[in-house]
């Protein structure tokens, strides 16, 4: 999950990260559809070739450090105690998902997977995987502020039963192309996941987000927050 840090750079009076867009026939950033606009996301997944440690926190207590390496063709979070590797595979625009237990060979995740746990925190496989960002028929809202920066909403249903979102809402900023925030629905319209970026940061020359917070919501009526995960980028990797 690589979420947009132009809104931290733009409040530190710094020139906002930018990516090279892919070609879109000439259209300015205006006339994009939903669908380019889901690809201009996709396209930042690639820009990187870093390793990072961090880690997943809930509560005062439960830690998970993780290695995350960005390469242009995927991404990995690597865990110990026990060892797992869930890979991301970017290349070609696949977004597969693949996962190596105790040092196994990487298989591709099992859809019936798709809304566990990972290392039982608020971070589930379909989380990783972004397939929400391949949905066909995606749809622009309205164009949103969201904290002092101009967003595309934009949201997309899944056309399949896998996984627990049934439709998704994306904040994507336009400046950079990064998703600044997400909420997920169940099939009966409820919220269930949010994420949000809470802050960001410059490692070296790659600006990262290096904190956000993902919750769970509950189904029923109030959707007051059940639980709730930091994830954080601690250091780039020499």
């Amino acid at each position: 999950m690589i979420f947009s840090s132009a809104v931290v750079a733009q409040e530190r009076g710094e020139a906002a990260p930018t990516s090279p867009a892919p070609s879109f026939a000439g259209k300015s950033i205006d006339q994009l559809t939903a669908d380019e606009v889901l690809k201009l996301v996709r396209y930042s997944y690639t820009l990187y070739d870093r390793d990072f440690t961090g880690v997943l926190r809930m509560g005062l207590v439960k830690k998970v450090p993780f290695i995350m390496s960005l390469k242009p063709e995927s991404i990995r979070f690597i865990f110990n105690d026990p060892s797992q590797v869930v890979l991301l595979d970017t290349k070609n625009s696949s977004f597969a998902l693949y996962e190596g237990i105790g040092g196994a060979q990487l298989k591709s995740v099992d859809p019936a997977k798709f809304d566990d746990s990972i290392r039982g925190t608020d971070v589930t496989y379909d989380d990783l995987s972004m397939r929400f960002l391949y949905w066909p028929n995606a749809k622009i809202v309205r164009i949103d502020k969201t904290k002092g920066r101009e967003s595309w909403l934009v949201r997309v249903r899944n056309p399949t039963s896998a996984g627990a979102y049934s439709t998704v809402d994306v904040w994507i900023d336009k400046a950079s192309g990064g998703m600044i925030k997400m909420i997920g629905y169940n099939s009966g319209g409820r919220p269930i996941r949010r994420f949000e970026v809470l802050h960001g940061k410059k490692f070296g020359d790659v600006w990262m987000v290096d904190e956000m917070r993902i919750e769970t919501v509950s189904p029923s009526a109030g959707g007051h927050v059940t639980s709730s995960t930091r994830m954080s980028i601690k250091s780039a990797v020499d």
